[in-house]
């Protein structure tokens, strides 16, 4: 039998979670319900079934310690249940101090009547001593010192604390009977489990539920429960805002992001030893200029960050979409020194030594990156990859949240409307709003940027990123690197199939040629072509070539008979360096734009030529063609093929001008010789041989077959 006292209003933990008892029920049964849903809690049995708790199995938990009764603090002694410093507590309530000054001072003068002329006695010897802390403060009431004598704490107990006024700073108690305040709480938790339900739709449940409620008990007695208002039931519907709640509406995924604590995050000891990549749509609007001004649009910014430094390593601005090239663009320009920056920044040459070989790359899901040959790759030129958990964001923070820096240090202070306003209303730009540039341009600031960031003070570090690199990087081993960047592209490159020549290859019409490079390549190649197909004169050969879209600059063709690339440069390398394919194809479309003329424009341009063809032709070539233009023109057939039928004939001439009309007959449909092979004597004969032609001897007489002669009737038929 269970002796342990309970009280309903008692709260028990029981399993981490917080339960009040209700009732107790005849027989020992306890009625606990949940503090966030209200629902009552449900035992499991040794047989596996489910049963209410019992005193006796509630006494039990709490020898197993599994369960533990929670002390609520009453209202009255809740100022001294906080934990506060001066400064706290004298910002919330900055008359704390003066209550604890006229308490400790009454406390001081020992025994005393409460009456009020012996407290206003009191209270003017006490503002009469303090002068300086009481001088702009006006005496209590003897009502409000009696108060603060009997709640405030006792005699040499008078924690600054337990003077805070309570106004506004602990929950009030409810005047709702409890009912109304449990079907608040069901409504309530029905708009937390439901995201098609408004807070409107949940209160509008509630007061339709306790309408009915009342017509119920209207009908048998005058009595009915009061219907709390809308705010009342906003309040306790945002009180109930926790994780388990937001995750039942919206989602764990949200909840986490609300409610759960953030990790360590990417660590790396040193330099080199972990990078984050990522790409993200530049703030900024480009224009590029092929004859004349073109707005192109928003590029793409692709960002390799080192970790421990926090430094950038490499940077594309480009518009390749996020893609593989872009990302090996990238990786190449962190693996080699930058100079540039040298030059922009002469006062800190060191940030021309931020690069190196990252040993680990940590990256997202996205396409260009979970593919097998791209992990495979970077394998293979000793680079690890690290995938981000999916739809995790703040795995990469650091990332993200340098992107938000370059938006706040230069995107957001680009300065607009650097064209003319007619072409700014044409691409529907505001100059207000939107930062114009050129890509040029927008490369220049974006160095001057990171440049600019390198030598600011990071938050996190406590220091500049720059100092931290140059304090990481070890100065007897040095900075690793990859030796042949290259490998990249002839790794991971796009692939086409062309034709290598002695003026090297052509690609998207550039040309790749090096005289060194492309007289030993065809050498190796040209003789292991197959003769049927080869062209005459010089030696070419097809091969398979790769290139990184992201940079025009240079192709690598195989050499299969060596089994390597061979790296051929753009012969125009000045327009070619850094150019991407999707920049080169819109250059190539607008500049046949700027060159195309109407069909009729060309059409007019096609006869000029031939007419000017036509007039250095011999007169006896022409009077030829005309004749054979002629014999076509009366021949049965093509006119028969060209769906005429009719045959032409000249009337003759008359002084009046009006020539008899000449019959006509149709030609026959159809042969009525059964296509018969004619009889008549070849004309001409066959052709002689120039032996045959030789002239006959007098004495020489032909020799006649008389089965070569036609027969009578034939003959008739001739004739």
């Amino acid at each position: 039998m269970s002796l342990m006292q309970l009280h309903t209003g008692d709260v028990w933990e029981i399993d981490g979670e917080r339960h009040y008892l209700d009732r107790i029920l005849e027989g020992g049964f306890l009625v606990l319900r949940a503090f966030e849903t209200g629902q009552p809690y449900q035992r499991l049995t040794d047989t596996g079934e489910v049963a209410s708790p019992t005193r006796q199995w509630l006494e039990d938990e709490f020898a197993a310690g599994t369960a533990k009764k929670i002390d609520v603090v009453p209202s009255s002694k809740a100022p001294f249940a906080r934990e506060a410093d001066v400064e706290l507590i004298l910002e919330k309530d900055p008359r704390a101090i003066i209550r604890q000054i006229v308490l400790k001072s009454l406390d001081r003068m020992g025994d005393f009547s409460r009456s009020d002329d012996s407290l206003v006695r009191a209270l003017a010897i006490i503002w009469e001593s303090k002068p300086r802390q009481l001088a702009h403060h006006h005496p209590p009431s003897p009502s409000t010192v009696r108060r603060w004598l009997r709640q405030r704490g006792a005699v040499s107990d008078r924690p600054l604390r337990a003077m805070v006024s309570a106004s506004g700073r602990v929950s009030r108690r409810s005047r709702l009977p409890a009912s109304v305040r449990r079907r608040m709480h069901e409504a309530a938790a029905a708009y937390w489990s439901n995201l098609r339900l408004s807070m409107g739709d949940a209160y509008d449940d509630l007061v339709e539920r306790l309408r009915r409620i009342n017509a119920e008990i209207e009908s048998r007695a005058s009595a009915s429960v009061p219907v709390p208002s809308r705010e009342a039931f906003r309040k306790h519907l945002r009180s109930l805002e926790c994780f388990e709640t937001v995750a039942a509406r919206y989602g764990v995924k949200e909840a986490n992001k609300r409610f759960k604590a953030t990790g360590e995050g990417l660590t790396a000891y040193r330099p080199l030893l972990l990078a984050a990549i990522d790409h993200t749509p530049a703030d900024v609007h480009i224009v590029m200029e092929a004859d004349e001004w073109r707005y192109v649009g928003r590029p793409f910014l692709t960002l390799l960050v080192d970790v421990h430094s926090r430094c950038i390593l490499g940077w594309v601005l480009s518009f390749e979409p996020p893609s593989l090239y872009s990302v090996i663009e990238c990786i190449k320009r962190a693996n080699r020194p930058k100079p540039r920056l040298r030059g922009l920044f002469p006062d800190c040459p060191e940030l021309a030594d931020i690069y190196g070989k990252c040993d680990e790359i940590v990256v997202d899901n996205g396409l260009e990156f979970i593919g097998t040959s791209f992990e495979s790759g970077m394998t293979d030129l000793g680079v690890s990859i690290r995938w981000a958990p999916v739809k995790s964001p703040t795995y990469k923070a650091l990332v993200e949240r340098f992107f938000l820096t370059l938006n706040l240090m230069l995107h957001n202070k680009l300065p607009g409307g650097t064209f003319p306003l007619q072409k700014l209303r044409d691409w529907d730009l505001d100059p207000q709003k939107f930062a114009v540039l050129t890509l040029e341009q927008a490369e220049a600031l974006l160095d001057l940027a990171i440049g600019t960031y390198h030598q600011s003070l990071h938050r996190s570090l406590k220091d500049t990123p720059v100092r931290t690199w140059l304090r990481g990087v070890n100065a007897d081993t040095g900075i690793n690197i990859l030796g042949d960047d290259s490998q990249l592209d002839k790794l991971l490159g796009a692939r086409e199939e062309r034709l290598v020549t002695r003026s090297g290859v052509e690609l998207f019409n550039l040309r790749y040629h090096d005289p060194a490079i492309t007289g030993p390549l065809l050498e190796d190649l040209a003789r292991r072509e197959s003769v049927r197909g080869r062209r005459e004169g010089s030696a070419s050969a097809k091969v398979a070539v790769k290139y990184n879209p992201a940079n025009l600059g240079e192709i690598h063709v195989w050499n299969g008979p060596r089994g390597v690339y061979v790296t051929l440069p753009c012969t125009d390398r000045e327009y070619a360096e850094g150019l991407s394919k999707w920049q080169h194809d819109r250059l190539q479309e607008w500049q046949r734009e700027s060159n195309a003329k109407t069909e009729d424009e060309r059409r007019a341009l096609r006869l000029r030529l031939r007419h000017a063809i036509a007039a250095l032709e011999n007169p006896k070539v022409l009077r030829r063609q005309k004749r054979a233009q002629a014999r076509l023109l009366s021949s049965p057939k093509i006119e028969a093929l060209g769906g005429v039928g009719l045959r032409i004939a000249h009337a003759e001439p008359r002084p009046d001008g009006m020539a008899p009309v000449i019959p006509t007959v149709a030609l026959a449909p159809e042969r009525t010789d059964d296509n018969a092979k004619p009889v008549r004597p070849q004309r001409g004969g066959k052709r002689k041989t120039p032996r045959q032609r030789a002239a006959p001897t007098p004495n020489e007489q032909p020799e006649w077959n008389v089965a070569d002669l036609p027969d009578e009737s034939e003959w008739k038929d001739v004739l």
